[in-house]
């Protein structure tokens, strides 16, 4: 079977999506990327895994309906050169375009939730609300009938989107994140050694809470309490919600964070870290970091949003912070700080909950699944 992922950026694929992709060339099935490729060598190196890569002209966001026209356009006749017999449409643009396409001309589909976005978020800004109703009326039109299964990271997703649309039962699927490697990311106690840090490695958005986060060390730095804050990341120039690299610049020039910028190998980076937070304010899928984290054994602060409470359990494997205020984040960032105990306890309780629930391995044959369901329900 041909299988076309269409995601709106390359390297979100890579990051998230490669593993999958690669066990489905394994199954037999020929896999197709459509996407747009910025840098040279993150192609290459989805094409070394036996993957087709197509580039398509997609401004992620970019409401200027005769630009969208033009993507679906592009679409139409990257698919009439490899008749995808399969798509699976992961981000909120690639779902509607990709969507549409395939309920025009019958071909299955499969669309990921990887969080409903910021689009979800309760903005009262008109702009915010017409772009709400825009989307969840092309949802309505995509999600009717049959021929598609919809996979959601977590319960609170599915709650809310069915809230707006009307979704088929039979079509759901929960599949918990993206899953890690859990030999790569095997668990491991903390060094000793170490001065005393609280890592943020995620995308440079405000909405990610980093914002929160350097006001909460402050307070903390008010107490005569010695932190460190390492913030790792990518600055994503596109998104309008972006922190800029001039302001990474000032924190770290004004000493409030250490700056590592892209890193690479994440294992040691969470190994040489005491706990990790992430104080997101906006409906995301289960983070990757997370469950990295997690799988390493380092205590978690994260949000009370649906992907985080998925993994990380208040008082029992880590904390939820409700409101994500700058003093709340400070309270516990202290408490896990002076007790060394309770972070192992956490970390040890994380590390398990990885290895039952979000091991890649698990992610991988549930996505296969999907796939194959859905080849049976078309060849009855």
């Amino acid at each position: 079977m041909k299988i076309a992922y269409f995601v709106n950026a390359s390297w979100y694929f890579e990051l998230h999506w490669l593993e999958r992709a690669e066990a489905a060339i394994k199954s037999g099935h020929e896999v197709y990327l459509i996407s747009t490729f910025p840098k040279v060598e993150i192609k290459k190196n989805i094409e070394s895994r036996g993957i087709k890569c197509l580039n398509i002209d997609l401004e992620r966001f970019s409401s200027n309906p005769i630009k969208n026209l033009k993507t679906f356009y592009q679409l139409y006749k990257l698919n009439n050169k490899i008749e995808a017999e399969l798509f699976h449409l992961i981000t909120i643009k690639p779902i509607i375009l990709g969507g549409v396409y395939a309920k025009i001309f019958r071909i299955p589909f499969v669309v990921s939730f990887v969080g409903l976005g910021r689009i979800f978020k309760n903005d009262k800004k008109i702009k915010n609300k017409i772009k709400f109703k825009i989307v969840t009326n092309f949802y309505k039109i995509i999600f009717s009938g049959t021929k598609h299964k919809i996979i959601f990271e977590h319960k609170d997703d599915y709650e809310t989107l069915k809230n707006h649309v009307n979704l088929n039962k039979n079509s759901i699927q929960i599949i918990e994140g993206a899953g890690v490697n859990i030999d790569e990311f095997k668990y491991s106690k903390e060094l000793s050694e170490n001065n005393f840090s609280v890592l943020f490695a995620a995308r440079l958005l405000w909405s990610k809470g980093l914002g929160d986060l350097v006001k909460a060390v402050e307070i903390i730095r008010k107490k005569n309490i010695t932190i460190e804050l390492r913030v790792a990341g990518i600055s994503d120039k596109e998104d309008p919600d972006a922190i800029s690299i001039n302001q990474i610049k000032k924190w770290e020039r004004e000493g409030k964070i250490t700056w590592l910028g892209r890193v690479e190998d994440m294992y040691s980076l969470l190994k040489n870290s005491n706990l990790v937070a992430l104080p997101t304010t906006y409906a995301e899928g289960v983070p990757r970091i997370i469950i990295e984290a997690c799988s390493v054994g380092r205590a978690c602060i994260v949000s009370n949003s649906g992907g985080c409470k998925s993994i990380i359990k208040d008082g029992h494997n880590g904390y939820l912070i409700t409101n994500a205020s700058p003093e709340d984040i400070a309270e516990k960032i202290i408490i896990l700080k002076e007790s060394p105990e309770l972070r192992e306890k956490f970390g040890s309780i994380s590390s398990e909950i990885v290895k039952n629930r979000f091991n890649k391995d698990i992610v991988i044959e549930k996505t296969l699944s999907v796939y194959n369901q859905l080849l049976n329900q078309e060849l009855k």
